[in-house]
């Protein structure tokens, strides 16, 4: 995606050169002009290769991430980032991939957990199957929104179920609402959490959805595009 670091140090060197002009200053000594010269080259041809890599997995107002992993498409103008996380003990990896909007306040997370991973994290939360993923996420989130403010209470929850990307996997889902659980300049907003979890293979995959409540609603379509378009690979210990 475009940066714009990217684009304030190519007006900075365009105003180098522009500095430089032999009309005000006299012409520069050659390798200065070479050296000039290579930065403005590089700094064309990378916004080019990024320009047509956006486009090539442009899709309307979605952009198409495609990864060893993962397949989903997310909106434009979000945020997104994607990472890998290790751990030294037992080798088990966690791919994790972050989109959130720009304009409210709303994200979409969705985590890949390789199969050592998974028991590990079966194991840690005591679960016998990963339905109750999904439930135990969300009253995570709860405790965590707790302790910024004890206030919050949960006042409405869902159990139920739902078919993701394209190959259908049935995932159980919880969602749950929660009284006064964000603070925004002194005013207090419900917030909503959504959490969906299913095995793909020998892969646990858990995504979440969570935020202000009414900018929820608001992406509640980003939310299904997401979910239609979410396509997991085999994602083993390399």
């Amino acid at each position: 995606m475009f940066s714009l670091d990217g684009c304030d140090k190519l007006k900075y060197f365009l105003g180098l050169l522009d500095a430089v002009s032999p009309l005000r200053l006299g012409l520069p000594r050659p390798p200065l002009l070479i050296f000039l010269s290579l930065i403005l080259i590089s700094l064309i041809l990378g916004f080019g290769i990024i320009y047509s890599t956006v486009s090539a997995h442009r899709k309307g107002d979605y952009l198409h991430l495609k990864s060893d992993v993962l397949e989903v498409d997310f909106p434009t103008n979000w945020f997104a980032f994607s990472w890998e996380t290790v751990n030294e003990t037992t080798n088990g990896k966690i791919f994790s991939f972050l989109m959130f909007a720009s304009n409210m306040f709303s994200a979409i997370s969705i985590q890949v957990f390789d199969e050592i991973a998974t028991k590990q994290y079966m194991m840690e939360n005591n679960l016998s199957d990963v339905s109750s993923a999904s439930f135990k996420e969300t009253q995570r989130f709860f405790k965590w929104i707790s302790r910024k403010n004890e206030n919050a209470s949960i006042i409405s929850s869902e159990n139920g179920t739902l078919n993701v990307g394209a190959s259908k996997s049935s995932a159980s889902f919880t969602r749950i609402l929660i009284k006064d659980g964000f603070e925004d300049r002194g005013s207090f907003y419900n917030v909503s959490c959504t959490v969906l979890s299913y095995m793909k293979g020998e892969n646990l995959v858990r995504i979440a959805f969570w935020g202000k409540d009414e900018d929820c609603d608001k992406a509640s379509g980003i939310l299904e595009r997401v979910l239609n378009t979410t396509l997991v690979k085999s994602y083993g210990s390399k």
